[in-house]
């Protein structure tokens, strides 16, 4: 998996972000069920998929902008390849197993 994804170009940062949510204003909630959706599934072999299991109507602008603020904010990596896209983000609660895990 590559780590460019849906920032394709390292210049596309958090200006362009900003303008972006300025323009189609994703909603709080909405950012919300798509953080519970990929917390509960994890991955999406494509973004079609993603939209499948939202049970909400979204406008593909919002769900874009939503993605690349995901993925800006490190908690989900899309690939170039094939367009999956995985969580990557590690609960508070993963974080803190983690630290108490025993190193080999």
């Amino acid at each position: 998996m590559t780590s460019k994804g849906i920032l394709e170009d390292h210049n596309i940062g958090l200006k362009d972000i900003l303008h972006d949510i300025q323009k189609y204003n994703p909603t709080l909630k909405n950012i919300l069920k798509v953080e519970q959706l990929f917390e509960k599934h994890k991955e999406f072999d494509s973004k079609t998929q993603l939209v499948k299991k939202l049970d909400v109507t979204m406008r593909p602008p919002v769900l874009n902008v939503i993605l690349k603020y995901l993925e800006r904010s490190n908690k989900i990596m899309v690939d170039d390849n094939d367009g999956s896209i995985v969580w990557i983000y590690a609960s508070s609660k993963a974080k803190k197993s983690w630290n108490k895990a025993v190193r080999l």
